[in-house]
């Protein structure tokens, strides 16, 4: 088999089938039904986004530094204060790798040094992660150092392991922009993560999933 079952906690995300322009939402897989799988069903203010039974959906599925994309019918519906959806037994349609995911914006403050190795004591500086995917995250830099160029590489600490814990990782810079805003100079730097291994890459799309059902939740209920 090419392709990886859904499995009890995946995370996935999920949107009607023929609206392209429309984004995914995230959700989980509750657990296995008869005919299927149970899914949490997702919310959102957007009446195409509002899935319900009979509608044919998309499965986006991230598994193993790739995303597997399916086919599925919503074919029932149960709970009050949880409302879950059974989606029939997805169709394959095509695999790609993860950098087409989601990405989402945060405000975090994170730690980055050159990373030229162990020798020599390390410099960290300080910036703001304005943005997040599985492959990448977006800093703002209101002091760049010199040395801060395309195509360098660096060492950068996250604070999005458990309980808001550092989270370290490599990143090679591959786009520098200035602030286009008088008020607020200094440089946005697009950093895409390398030598991360599949344990880790899982660990920032969990993080990444979680912001995005945390932003549905706001938009639902902005209190």
């Amino acid at each position: 088999m090419d392709f990886p079952p859904l499995k009890p906690n995946a995370r996935i995300e999920v949107r009607i089938k023929g609206y392209d322009e429309s984004p995914r939402f995230a959700t989980k897989v509750e657990g296995v039904s008869k005919s299927g799988y149970w899914i949490y069903a997702p919310y959102t203010d957007d009446w195409r986004s509002m899935i319900r039974k009979g509608d044919e959906i998309e499965v986006a599925y991230p598994y193993r530094g790739a995303i597997y994309h399916y086919y599925s019918e919503v074919i029932g519906e149960s709970g009050r204060r949880v409302k879950l959806l059974e989606i029939s037994e997805p169709l394959f349609i095509r695999r790609e790798q993860r950098r087409g995911f989601v990405r989402v914006p945060i405000l975090l403050d994170v730690q980055y040094a050159p990373n030229h190795g162990d020798n020599g004591e390390v410099q960290w500086e300080s910036g703001v992660a304005v943005d997040i995917s599985g492959g990448g995250t977006c800093i703002f830099l209101a002091d760049p150092p010199s040395w801060l160029k395309c195509g360098e590489t660096l060492k950068l600490v996250l604070p999005i392991g458990p309980d808001g814990g550092p989270f370290k990782v490599s990143a090679e810079i591959v786009r520098i922009e200035e602030s286009d805003r008088p008020e607020q100079p200094g440089v946005s730097v697009g950093l895409s993560f390398i030598g991360i291994t599949d344990r880790e890459e899982t660990a920032i799309v969990r993080f990444v999933f979680d912001r995005q059902r945390e932003l549905i939740r706001k938009a639902i209920d902005p209190e």
